[in-house]
């Protein structure tokens, strides 16, 4: 407070006040005494005739007393820093947190935020970025300048406009209040770091986290996810446990999957999943290994499982948006039966993984998945749970069925199919026609040459494994017509599915015929053999490998093949009794092998 060109200014800030009242007294008594001793015409509210009164005793929550030395120009204010610049390393940290204060605290209408920025930059100059406090044993200081910088702007100077008492005016706000002065603020200190990173890697991560935060409450997820990606993790000059860099990784994939971009958020992903086996708790620990995990807290156990189940979660997402919805639907019925999950969440996970599997390629793979989604008596609620039936049971979907499946999808789910490289050439064979296999088409075929979405092949593949079902042949414009296809479009997708060995069929193209091999099969068995439930498909006749011809009630294979539930129920108590005895081998095993252990001990 020395010099005619600054003013002694006391005010009340709204933050509580919850220092002892001998503490406040000691407080007021010293501010007073400045000012007697500076010259009354400086301030003349302060004059003797306008004492100041404050009841310190009343019930209700007081507010702070500070003085704010706030210079009346630019100028001022770098005479002020000059000053603080020539004083010792020691005692220029709180000179340069008086500054800082009534720079922050100041009110709009006496410091606005284009002035604020500017002169916050001016600080930040002086402050940290000088050389005087910037290189050799004057470092020190920059760095705590700028971690006070940085926690001045996330701190209680910063708090929202609505904490506000009811009778504080919007003039009377300080400018750093709003969200979006803060924001620029924190990205003219990180503009003005970059050149200096290596000297402020902490203060950088610090600031980039609380940027990032306000970005994330403004829904800019890209921006804020760009924010985060800046933040050096694997720098040699500082160390970043893999809890924290995890933690940053995770945080990058969500926002990233926020904002559809599920390619950044894979590469993300993948440099999460090189260290998230040794954060402990993210990843189970094999039984008998529970002695190598490192002694750790509860607090970060806990955390390390949160972000093991969020890897999860976002793993299973990015499949989805890269559309291999078999692997989706395997990660969300996971992640449904883990009891950290609420309840609530779990059920959308179930619902999650019942959609992809409905929208992955028909196939075996497809079959086991799901069988196992039917076996969950938690699917029986969903909304996909008659869909679910008739995929399930390979029956024909309906265009009407498919419109209401449709309205559950997400829209990358819903999303067009790009052109295929010979779907000019389809396109060509059709309009010119073929009269063979167009003997037994409608007066008016259609004129589609494949599926335009994720959803209208996924529905197509299922149709065509449902007449491999129904017919042991069928002409090529039949199926076309079944599968609203033009001929060659129905003949392209049939010769796809067939050289991913996904259908057997062949393909007489001379009589425009489809033959289906090894008709007559049931999902059931398909799905059986698919999931594990029994042994691999046995003969012609339903008899499975390493079953006999009867069951213990006297059916036939024959018998079986016409009640689908009883092969069921059989083949999944088959596989039981299996499990259990695989289970019991390992436990043996693994006894011995201890036991062999602390012999050798």
């Amino acid at each position: 407070m020395r010099g005619p060109r600054h003013r002694v200014a006391l005010y009340l800030t709204t933050s509580r006040l919850f220092t002892p009242c001998h503490s406040r007294l000691r407080t007021i008594n010293s501010l007073r005494q400045s000012v007697h001793r500076l010259p009354l015409n400086l301030h003349p509210a302060l004059a003797p005739e306008r004492p100041l009164q404050i009841n310190l005793f009343r019930p209700q929550p007081s507010f702070v007393l500070t003085a704010s030395i706030m210079a009346t120009s630019e100028s001022e204010l770098s005479d002020r820093l000059s000053s603080i610049a020539s004083q010792p390393t020691s005692s220029r940290i709180g000179a340069y947190s008086e500054v800082l204060h009534s720079l922050l605290t100041a009110p709009r209408k006496d410091l606005p935020a284009e002035q604020l920025k500017a002169r916050l930059s001016n600080y930040l100059d002086a402050a940290v970025f000088s050389d005087a406090n910037s290189t050799g044993g004057g470092l020190v200081v920059g760095r705590q300048a700028l971690t006070a910088f940085d926690e001045a702007l996330a701190g209680p100077l910063a708090r929202n406009p609505s904490e506000a008492p009811d009778d504080a005016s919007q003039a009377a706000w300080p400018a750093v209040w709003e969200s979006d002065t803060r924001r620029e603020i924190l990205e003219m200190a990180l503009e003005k770091v970059t050149a200096r990173v290596l000297s402020f890697e902490e203060q950088t991560s610090s600031l980039r986290l609380h940027l990032a935060d306000l970005l994330e409450n403004d829904e800019e997820w890209a921006e804020a996810a760009g924010v985060l990606q800046g933040i050096p993790l694997d720098s040699g000059h500082r160390s970043v446990s893999d809890l924290v860099k995890l933690r940053i990784l995770i945080r990058i994939v969500r926002l990233l999957l926020e904002s559809d971009d599920s390619v950044a958020a894979d590469v993300s992903l993948k440099r999460a999943s090189l260290i998230v086996h040794n954060v402990p708790g993210a990843v189970p620990a094999l039984p008998g290994t529970e002695s190598e995990v490192p002694q750790t807290s509860a607090e970060a156990l806990q955390e390390g499982k949160q972000l093991g189940l969020m890897y999860k979660f976002c793993q299973a997402r990015i499949y989805d948006a890269q559309r291999r919805f078999l692997d989706a639907a395997t990660r969300f019925h996971d992640l449904s039966y883990i009891t950290d999950i609420p309840e609530s969440e779990r059920e959308k996970m179930l619902s999650a993984a019942v959609t992809a599997s409905i929208l992955s390629p028909a196939g075996p793979q497809r079959s086991r998945i799901l069988a196992t989604l039917m076996r969950d008596e938690r699917s029986a609620s969903l909304e996909q749970h008659t869909i679910l039936s008739r995929v399930f049971l390979d029956q024909i979907v309906r265009p009407a069925e498919i419109e209401t499946f449709a309205k559950l999808l997400a829209p990358h789910q819903r999303a067009a199919l790009p052109p295929t490289s010979n779907e000019a050439a389809v396109a060509s064979v059709s309009a010119e026609g073929d009269v063979e296999m167009s003997e037994g088409a409608q007066l008016n075929p259609s004129t589609r040459t494949g599926p335009s979405t994720v959803l209208d092949r996924a529905m197509i593949e299922h149709n065509i494994i449902a007449a491999s079902r129904i017919y042991s042949n069928i002409t090529i414009a039949g199926l076309g017509a079944l599968l609203d296809l033009s001929s060659v479009g129905a003949e392209t997708m049939v010769r796809r599915m067939i050289a991913q060995s996904r259908l057997r069929a062949e393909i007489d193209q001379c009589d425009g015929i489809l033959t289906f091999l090894d008709t007559g099969r049931s999902s059931v068995e398909e799905a059986g053999t698919a999931g594990g439930l029994g042994g691999s498909a046995g003969d012609s006749k339903g008899t499975a490998n390493g079953e006999g011809a009867t069951n213990s009630a006297g059916l036939s294979a024959a018998d079986e093949q016409d009640d689908p539930a009883t092969i069921w129920a059989r083949r999944w108590d088959s596989q039981i009794a299996r499990t259990a005895t695989a289970l019991e081998n390992v436990c043996s095993r693994i006894r011995n092998i201890q036991k062999e252990q602390s012999v050798q001990a």
